[in-house]
């Protein structure tokens, strides 16, 4: 739609004419009808419009009458200006600092999650196969998430300070990765168990390669402990409702271009080995180290620097009335326990369309990753030339992110909560189809090389859907929450949530994988009906959300 937009908007802008465009074979509307379609539907050629319009010689026009507009309590005139504004960077001058820190926290924390994924499928797809994934999620993934939902919620009521908490989250996983690389991995052939005759399978390679396998646990958990728990919480304590409608789409905006610089940087450190064997891949596991270890310092230093901000601001609105000081502190009353924390927030409506529309979410993923990760272990056998396209198809996902990123706040402003964040479920559906069809088929008829083009095509638009749209309409509506369902019921949705989606994905493979003799490849069809029944789930759960998303707009109104 944005394409089609810009489109027209260069025809008009360059003065060709009703009848050219109509030679093409498009409808032609007036002209003002045009520009108003455009520029409703890309707020970013909204501002060129204006600049367009703008009298040559310096001349401008005469500013409209000063309309008043309410402002909330809570919120300053000048948020509430940029709110009303509909331009495609809404933020204030005094808003910036703290956007722009946040933004850049998101930065790296999606630039290590995008270094860790690539890595974890290398380790365990080389030397394991694409089919041993399902196991280690289901066996080893989800009781891992188990635990860290335990121990973080025994953690959120040992530690009165979020601070406190985000670093003790947060520290341990480098500490990890940093252990693999400098001692794991190039002790690997003394660590890890003998091949033994008459044991053969995907899950005894898991076991045999057991560092590998721990290595992907740990990046499976930072998926679920990092953007989605760690970042996400941050940015619901110090962002009022009102500025998250501004801020939350464009956080991305920078985040984004983390998969764009994670490509970068591992091609081009790949490209430094000097050969292709397990030794030099070490090599590049030590420079990918110290890299998270920099990006894990800049993550405590933004944090630190964001929590005083909103101090600084929070403080200065309860002076007045407006507000309570910032959350320092989780609560101060007794804490509940685990189990009652889970009875109490399993009666959010919220709270479990979230956890519906989490869980569909990574079910998809999947059903679908699996099935294209074996056609790339056929593609690419090398851990160097598997590593280099994961660090190519991570830059396509930046630069597509980044593209749609300009338009999402747009998207979601004109088009509403509900359809923007049905887009992504429809927009994977749309994708899927014809790849678990060209899979199916086999590739007497239809290429390998061509089913891998287009699951690639969905594993980047289920992306880039993902963190422009889904992200930002899923954490705006944890907002009006209170702050158990902010800390416990988003660790349980987000981690756990995600955790059983995947898990329920690794079952199905594991069953249909028994039935259809060893080979993945051959599940296709069963898998897409599966993907689909899934979609349903998940897109009558953003129809359950919005309504209570909707109502509770109007109230605050």
């Amino acid at each position: 739609m944005a394409v089609f937009c810009f489109f027209f908007f260069v025809v008009q802008t360059l003065g060709l004419s009703f009848s050219s465009a109509s030679s093409l074979g498009l409808a032609v509307a007036p002209r003002q009808q045009q520009l108003h379609l455009i520029t409703k539907s890309c707020p970013i050629i909204a501002d060129v419009v204006g600049l367009l319009r703008t009298p040559r010689g310096g001349a401008t026009r005469q500013k409209p009458a000063i309309q008043l507009t309410s402002v909330r309590p809570g919120e300053s005139t000048e948020a509430t200006a940029a709110g009303n504004n509909k331009h495609w960077f809404p933020i204030t001058k005094s808003e910036f600092p703290q956007f722009a820190a946040m933004s850049l926290m998101m930065f790296l924390f999606i630039y290590i999650f995008t270094t860790v994924r690539d890595t974890k499928d290398t380790l365990v797809v080389s030397n394991c196969g694409a089919e041993a994934i399902p196991f280690l999620k289901l066996y080893g993934v989800m009781p891992c998430a188990m635990l860290f939902i335990v121990g973080y919620s025994k953690l959120s009521n040992i530690f009165s300070s979020k601070s406190t908490l985000f670093y003790v989250t947060l520290l341990p996983f480098f500490a990890f990765y940093t252990l693999f690389a400098f001692v794991l991995y190039p002790n690997r052939d003394t660590l890890h168990l003998l091949p033994t005759s008459g044991t053969t399978g995907a899950a005894m390679s898991l076991i045999r390669y057991w560092s590998f396998s721990l290595y992907f646990i740990a990046s499976e958990l930072w998926a679920s402990a990092g953007v989605p728990l760690l970042f996400w919480t941050c940015a619901n304590d110090v962002t009022m409702l009102s500025e998250a409608k501004r801020f939350y789409p464009l956080f991305a905006v920078v985040g984004n271009l983390a998969p764009i610089v994670s490509g970068k940087v591992m091609s081009a450190i790949v490209a430094l080995q000097a050969s292709s064997d397990d030794a030099a891949f070490g090599q590049t596991l030590k420079y990918l180290a110290l890299v998270k270890i920099a990006a894990c310092l800049g993550i405590c230093v933004l944090y630190r620097l964001v929590n005083s901000m909103a101090n600084a601001k929070l403080s200065l609105e309860s002076s007045s009335g407006t507000k309570k000081s910032p959350e320092a502190k989780i609560n101060t009353k007794k804490k509940p326990t685990l189990r009652e924390s889970i009875v109490e927030l399993s009666k959010s409506s919220e709270l479990r369309s979230m956890a519906t529309m989490v869980i569909c979410y990574n079910a998809c993923i999947e059903l679908t990753e699996v099935l294209w990760k074996a056609i790339l272990r056929k593609r690419f056998t090398n851990k160097s030339d598997y590593m280099s396209f994961m660090g190519s198809f991570s830059q396509i996902v930046g630069i597509s992110a980044f593209v749609l990123q300009l338009f999402a706040s747009g998207i979601i402003q004109n088009f509403g909560w509900r359809w923007a964040a049905l887009i992504t479920p429809l927009s994977m559906a749309a994708m899927a189809v014809p790849f678990f069809a060209s899979v199916a088929v086999g590739d007497v008829k239809i290429p390998l090389a061509t089913a891998l083009l287009i699951g690639t095509s969905q594993n980047v638009i289920s992306k880039i859907t993902k963190y422009s749209l889904f992200d930002p309409c899923k954490e705006s509506a944890y907002i009006p929450l209170g702050p158990e369902a902010k800390v416990k019921g988003k660790a349980a949705v987000d981690v756990l949530g995600s955790r059983l989606g995947r898990s329920i994905g690794s079952a199905s493979q594991q069953f249909l994988v028994l039935l259809a003799g060893g080979s993945i490849l051959h599940c296709a069809p069963a898998l897409g009906v599966l993907y689909l029944i899934a979609i349903l789930f998940w897109c009558s759960a953003v129809e359950a959300l919005s309504k209570l998303v909707e109502t509770g707009s109007t109230k605050r109104k």
